[in-house]
C-alpha cells in the first residue's frame, strides 16, 4: 500500500516529515495523510513530486496507487492524467555532448520518461561523455553522465561542480557551488568482438 511504501521509504532515508514536503514541495499535512491512507485520489503532478524527494520509480508509486482501489482511481482520473501517464511509459531522448562545454552533439541515449519530468514540468537534461570523471565506483571514464542544469540540488546528489578549472563530480554541498545535478550515470561498456 502507498501509505506503507511512503513511510518506511522516509523512514530509510532518514527524513521527518516536515523535511519529506519540503523535498517534495508538497505540505506536511499531504504527507500525513498519505502516511495514514487518509485520501480519495492522488494526482500525478503529486506522486511525481513524491516519487522524486524519496528517490524512487514512478512506476511504484503508481503501482501502488492502484493496487489500493484501482477502480476508484481509475474513474477519477481526467483525460489529461491518462495521457500523462501514457507519456510516461514513453523513454526520454537525451542528447549527448563530448565535453561539459562542447555544442557537438556525438550521440543520443534513451532514459526513462519519470527522470525527465519534474512536478509536471518537462526538464532539459543533457548527457556528457565522462572522459576525464571519475567517482569512486558511480562514474568511470568513459560513461555518460545525464545532468539537469536547472534542477535543485538537496543533500546526497552527486554534482558537477568546478574545482578552480577543472570540472569534478562530487556529492551537493552547499547552493551556488554544483553546476548541474547528476540525474543518472549510464554506463558503458565495451564490446566484445
Amino acid at each position: 500500500m502507498l501509505q506503507d511504501f511512503v513511510k518506511d521509504t522516509r523512514f530509510k532515508r532518514g527524513l521527518s516529515q516536515a523535511e519529506l514536503a519540503k523535498l517534495a514541495d508538497l505540505s506536511p499535512s499531504f504527507i500525513c495523510r498519505i502516511e495514514k491512507g487518509d485520501y480519495k485520489s492522488v494526482t500525478v503532478a503529486s506522486l511525481q513530486k513524491l516519487s522524486r524527494a524519496l528517490k524512487v520509480s514512478m512506476n511504484d508509486m503508481s503501482n501502488l496507487v492502484l493496487d489500493r482501489n484501482p477502480k476508484e482511481d481509475l474513474l477519477k482520473k481526467t483525460p489529461y492524467e491518462i495521457i500523462s501517464e501514457l507519456s510516461l511509459s514513453l523513454p526520454a531522448i537525451v542528447p549527448v555532448y563530448a565535453e561539459i562545454n562542447s555544442r557537438q552533439i556525438i550521440e543520443y541515449v534513451f532514459v526513462p520518461r519519470e527522470l525527465a519530468v519534474n512536478g509536471g514540468k518537462e526538464l532539459k537534461l543533457v548527457g556528457i561523455k565522462a572522459a576525464e570523471l571519475e567517482y569512486g565506483n558511480v562514474v568511470n571514464k568513459g560513461d555518460i553522465i545525464i545532468c539537469g542544469k536547472d534542477v535543485p540540488a538537496s543533500p546526497g546528489d552527486l554534482c558537477l561542480r568546478m574545482e578552480g578549472e577543472e570540472m569534478v563530480v562530487a556529492p551537493y554541498k552547499k547552493k551556488d557551488d554544483y553546476f548541474a545535478v547528476i540525474i543518472q550515470v549510464v554506463r558503458v561498456v565495451k564490446k566484445l568482438n
